[in-house]
């Protein structure tokens, strides 16, 4: 198996922070100065105003007044920019028009943004993101690596050992690997140990031989910690079961008090490799720590390296 050699690891110096000012969006900020904080980034606060006038008159509805949301919008864009600064951050407050994922995809090319960072919230059956396609079209095209904060990891943001275990999920897809390049460089600044993960079959637990597979599967794991290039500490190279894969991931993070689970994405299609699409979703949806996920052309081989919570 080969794998593409990493970069040398690159730090964070511009966060970006979406917010809707929802209770998703504030867990997100929080994360978002835990971040800033020991990665001694910039945050820019963003804040897309998307609203338009009511149903008519004629049907029996108002016109909003878009003047006052948007006055709202600005002043809780300062309050958060407040709180920024009394953090100690150097931070700027931006509000703008427009469609939501596109004015974020532009934020991230203007100001050459390193790391995204949004709140989400599952419906759906756990394949949808409280920003629908927005969430989407972010996770999936964003040229940086996305921090999402979900509806479970958002009540553990204080409580969240930030020394915990980083979490790299991975099935050995080429277009993917590379986002243990992010894992290493999240547990460098934290001082948190790495553990790289591939998930098996649950019909292989009881087979015959049944040892061979997952010893094949951790010597493929550390081929790819040594491929990598990442200079750290030797990581935990585990192996699980489980018939649903997102399960298997969240559930391997919750029993180590994972801080980060790290996921490398095809950029086409939003997978986890060969894995279905809705895999990362439901990842996010149900782990009690945020996730990051980093998107990949499956032409290419990219690597960048990430700051940790």
């Amino acid at each position: 198996m080969q794998t593409p050699k990493t970069q040398p690891p690159a730090q964070f110096s511009n966060v970006l922070i979406a917010t809707d000012f929802s209770p998703a969006s504030e867990a997100a900020f929080r994360a978002a100065l835990l971040v800033c904080e020991v990665a001694r980034a910039k945050l820019t606060i963003l804040n897309v105003f998307e609203y338009t006038a009511a149903a008519p008159p004629e049907a029996g509805g108002q016109l909003i007044d878009w003047e006052v949301f948007l006055a709202q919008a600005r002043k809780s864009l300062d309050e958060l920019d407040q709180q920024a600064m009394k953090a100690g951050l150097e931070s700027e407050a931006v509000l703008c028009g427009g469609v939501a994922h596109m004015a974020i995809m532009d934020t991230i090319e203007d100001r050459k943004i390193d790391l995204a960072i949004l709140g989400t919230n599952a419906v759906h059956g756990f394949e949808r993101l409280v920003f629908g396609s927005t969430a989407e079209s972010v996770l999936r095209k964003a040229p940086c690596p996305v921090l999402t904060v979900g509806p479970r990891a958002a009540s553990a943001i204080a409580v969240t050992d930030p020394a915990g275990p980083v979490v790299f999920a991975t099935d050995f897809h080429v277009a993917t690997i590379p986002a243990i390049g992010y894992a290493a460089s999240f547990c460098r600044l934290a001082g948190s140990p790495l553990h790289c993960l591939h998930v098996l079959p649950r019909t292989l637990e009881d087979a015959a031989q049944s040892h061979v597979v997952p010893q094949i599967a951790t010597e493929a794991l550390q081929q790819v910690v040594r491929e990598s290039g990442t200079a750290m500490d030797p990581p935990v190279c585990a192996v699980t079961y489980g018939s649903e894969v997102s399960n298997a991931i969240v559930g391997y993070a919750r029993q180590h008090h994972a801080s980060l689970i790290v996921l490398g994405v095809r950029e086409a299609s939003f997978a986890a490799s060969h894995i279905p699409a809705h895999i990362a979703y439901r990842v996010i949806a149900e782990a009690n720590c945020p996730v990051l996920t980093v998107a990949f052309a499956t032409h290419r081989h990219a690597s960048l390296a990430a700051a940790c919570i």
